[in-house]
């Protein structure tokens, strides 16, 4: 069983004991269920990873010829990955108390903009020298669900919010991520 077909049966064990229960009641081998689950994940890791590398490198071509940053981006852009597919598989099972639609809509409506990025760029342009250590910048990232290179990106654009809508599908991404984040 891969790792994703383990995390989707403890899911199940853990938040839907019920249909856990039926699936057992009713198939004589849930291996094989659960198996076929952990497949189609694998499937969509991959896809997604690849997707987001190309979207990252379009993005940020400099990092083709630094095998360190290739690394990393292509790292960053799996992680992505297996959470928004894990995500994606494991929000049906638990019972929110209103629909995933009724839930974006109320996390859009109160979420931290993204203009709120830009000002963070220009706070720290304005500033004169790093404000921020790279550890705190990493935070930032992983709040925000951003690649690292993004946000180094946009806090050394001259024009922050520019930066932004030229790169609005990552931002897309990454506000997808968060609200999946708050789904879970």
């Amino acid at each position: 069983m891969s790792k994703y077909a383990a995390r989707i049966r403890e899911h199940w064990e853990k938040y839907a004991p019920n249909h856990m229960k039926t699936l057992l009641g009713s198939t004589p081998d849930p291996e094989t269920f659960f198996s076929a689950l952990g497949a189609e994940i694998q499937g969509d890791v991959s896809s997604l990873a690849e997707e987001m590398t190309r979207v990252l490198l379009a993005e940020m071509p400099e990092a083709r010829d630094n095998y360190l940053q290739m690394v990393g981006l292509m790292m960053t852009a799996r992680k992505i990955a297996e959470e928004v597919a894990m995500t994606h598989q494991l929000t049906w099972v638990q019972d929110p108390s209103m629909s995933l639609a009724e839930a974006r809509q109320e996390w859009d409506d109160t979420r931290p903009m993204d203009d709120s990025l830009a000002e963070l760029a220009y706070r720290y342009q304005d500033y004169g020298y790093p404000m921020y250590s790279t550890e705190e910048l990493e935070e930032i990232a992983k709040e925000w669900a951003i690649p690292m290179p993004f946000l180094e990106g946009l806090l050394a654009a001259e024009k922050p919010y520019e930066f932004l809508a030229e790169h609005q599908e990552i931002m897309t991404e990454a506000a997808n991520l968060r609200f999946l984040r708050e789904v879970q």
